[in-house]
């Protein structure tokens, strides 16, 4: 685990690395105090923060408290709703567009939901069509910001 957590650690900070020099080739806008490479700069950061962290602490452990690290397989409950979820996400993003953001999102929300675990179903219902709501009209009204309307284009 030890060897793990080091080569990680190292592949961590050698990306955020990578990504934080490239956020200074986006492009500059006038008069606008956080740009668009705010957000990506403060990700990279983080991550070499935490990759630190975890060279730090796999440099500390001693060899005889080293125990080995658990194996992966795909056969395992927690690997199969990885790969479920992951499946889900990225038929979200292949629907988002035609179906639209208004009726992916919400079903999404709701398998995701039900995929860790979560079975109170007025619970699901209404944090899946609220949340959707919310973010809707944080982008549409107050951002300004058009979502895919996908099959409801032209009625909101």
């Amino acid at each position: 685990m030890k060897k793990a957590n080091i080569v990680s650690a190292i592949v961590g900070m050698g990306f955020s690395a990578v990504a934080f020099f490239i956020t200074f080739g986006f492009k500059k806008f006038r008069n606008v105090p956080v740009g668009p490479e705010f957000f990506p700069r403060m990700l990279a950061v983080v991550l070499f923060i935490c990759s630190a962290v975890l060279l730090a602490q796999a440099l500390m452990i001693k060899k005889e408290n080293d125990k080995p690290g658990p194996t992966l397989s795909f056969r395992s409950q927690g690997m199969r709703r990885l790969l479920a979820g992951a499946a889900i996400i990225v038929i979200y993003a292949f629907g988002w567009e035609p179906v639209g953001f208004i009726i992916m999102t919400p079903l999404v929300l709701f398998t995701l939901m039900f995929l860790l675990g979560l079975r109170r179903l007025q619970v699901m219902v209404t944090f899946s069509i609220a949340a959707t709501a919310v973010i809707f009209c944080a982008f549409r009204y107050f951002l300004g910001i058009d979502m895919p309307m996908g099959i409801l284009y032209g009625i909101f």
